[in-house]
């Protein structure tokens, strides 16, 4: 069994990328299901592991340290590891613990005894003891395959440059499709092209209902602009995400797919594995995921397949997820207070992306030079791009020379116009409504009373004697005016 490192993948950083969480689309996911649900993840001890590592470090240490006990973790224990007052209230304990209970690692606290207590999952507990003693039968980790020894092996820059071909063809494809940019890439597979509509990151304009969409017709959504700014790993389990999506809603069974993931992440790269012995029942699901790159297999119809470092960095954190890039191609932005961007890259889809927010000037080989401007900027939050995901990319992909400088890492005043020119966008809404004009200020004002009632005013001008109402409600507003008009003139 090959088993992967145990410490904590994450390093704590300082950066100021993006303060979501790259799997949030994942969390988001297992946020929503049940107890049932888990126990079924955790029959994978590569499951167990992912799940113990995405925790916080406080929560996960408990967990460790308590792995080995017969008895229910008690609040006075969590109380003491973390350094507690005694007295401290038990929301707050329960606080701490609220990760793991989100995960069904632990069960709601109860009081027995006298003492308030957690009691374990066994399956979860059962299948992290396995990790860390190699015991075990799932083949969770997957199982190397039975190669000849004359038979030729990709090296790790091979299935790096495999896997990011692979996805980034997808991506260049999506911001072709919006910009008018002829990259030279493959129409990806239609079960790719299928994904990216059901996902709403691309749409057929000419489709009206959206139930069926000519495939090689589609261009990119707005949230298909807010995909691209995101950082690798956040695109990757977005992706995941709506694959699983799709599978649920075809009243397929999710929980084995979501196990494969958690074992990809935890396989090694330049390892190759057997597809048959390692996911006996999900093995459509594994030759979906070659289309994204995730995986290389020799033939289509070999048993062997390699994981990519897009698989292997499922559950290692940022870092590994761009050892196709090195650490200097990644960060290759540097931003002049006087809005000047310089662009250390000869990528042509960072370059793509960068002219969705950029007006670019001057390319050479290996640099682009270009200039924020309102025009450019106002152009990319029309497609649904905000002053927050820009920040985020020049923030993530700034040049190391950037970091010499006191914080913060982007000039405030480059951050504040960003967000001055988003807000232009919102300093007009539009509404439909109904305007009624009065004449007696009492009838106005028990309208504006009927009104407010019913959650039909929009707003009222007392001075005009101006109401204005949701067109919705317009009958019964009128109704009302009516009869109280009726009544007001009876005398009553």
């Amino acid at each position: 069994m090959v088993q992967p490192s145990f410490s904590h993948p994450r390093a704590e950083s300082s950066s100021s990328s993006a303060s979501t969480s790259p799997t949030a689309a994942l969390d988001t996911f297992l946020d929503n299901q049940h107890q049932s649900y888990f126990e079924e993840l955790y029959k994978s001890e590569a499951v167990c592991l992912c799940i113990l590592r995405s925790l916080p470090p406080v929560c996960r240490h408990i967990i460790l340290h308590h792995l080995w006990s017969h008895q229910p973790l008690r609040t006075t224990e969590v109380k003491s590891f973390v350094q507690m007052d005694i007295k401290t209230s038990l929301e707050e304990v329960d606080e701490v613990m609220k990760p793991a209970l989100k995960r069904k690692i632990l069960h709601p606290m109860i009081l027995k005894k006298g003492k308030n207590i957690w009691l374990s999952n066994d399956a979860f507990k059962k299948g992290l003891r396995n990790v860390l003693t190699g015991l075990g039968t799932s083949n969770s980790f997957g199982v190397p395959f039975d190669r000849e020894d004359d038979m030729e092996v990709p090296s790790q820059e091979e299935l790096i440059a495999y896997g990011e071909e692979a996805f980034e063809g997808i991506l260049k494809y999506m911001v072709s499709s919006g910009l008018g940019i002829g990259f030279s890439v493959a129409l990806p597979q239609p079960e790719v092209l299928e994904l990216l509509h059901i996902s709403g990151l691309m749409i057929d304009p000419s489709d009206a209902t959206g139930q069926r969409p000519n495939l090689n017709r589609m261009t990119i959504t707005s949230k298909g602009f807010q995909f691209l700014l995101e950082d690798r790993q956040t695109q990757l389990w977005e992706i995941l995400m709506y694959y699983l999506n799709a599978k649920e809603a075809n009243s397929e069974r999710s929980a084995e797919v979501l196990s494969m993931f958690f074992t990809l992440g935890c396989m090694q790269l330049g390892q190759d594995y057997s597809a048959s012995r390692s996911f006996p029942h999900t093995l459509s699901a594994l030759n979906d995921l070659a289309q994204y790159g995730f995986i290389y297999r020799p033939s289509p119809d070999a048993d062997q397949f390699y994981p990519t470092h897009l698989a292997t960095a499922l559950c290692s954190g940022d870092a590994a997820t761009n050892q196709g890039q090195d650490a200097d191609e990644k960060r290759f932005l540097i931003l002049e207070t006087n809005y000047k961007i310089y662009a250390y890259t000869s990528n042509e889809l960072e370059i793509a992306i960068l002219n969705l927010f950029v007006d670019i000037r001057i390319r050479y080989p290996n640099l682009v030079v270009g200039k924020l401007d309102r025009k450019n900027v106002k152009s990319a939050m029309e497609k649904g791009i905000s002053a927050n995901q820009i920040i985020a990319y020049l923030s993530s992909h700034a040049h190391p020379q950037m970091y010499n400088s006191p914080p913060p890492l982007l000039h405030p005043t480059i951050v504040d116009q960003l967000h001055l020119w988003d807000r232009e966008r919102n300093r007009l809404k539009m509404e439909d409504t109904v305007m009624l004009e009065f004449f007696s200020k009492e009838l106005f004002e028990d309208t504006v009373n009927e009104a407010t009632t019913n959650a039909a005013l929009q707003l009222s001008v007392p001075a005009q004697k101006f109401l204005f109402i949701e067109p919705q409600t317009k009958a019964a507003i009128t109704d009302f005016v009516k009869e109280r008009q009726n009544q007001l003139r009876s005398g009553f």
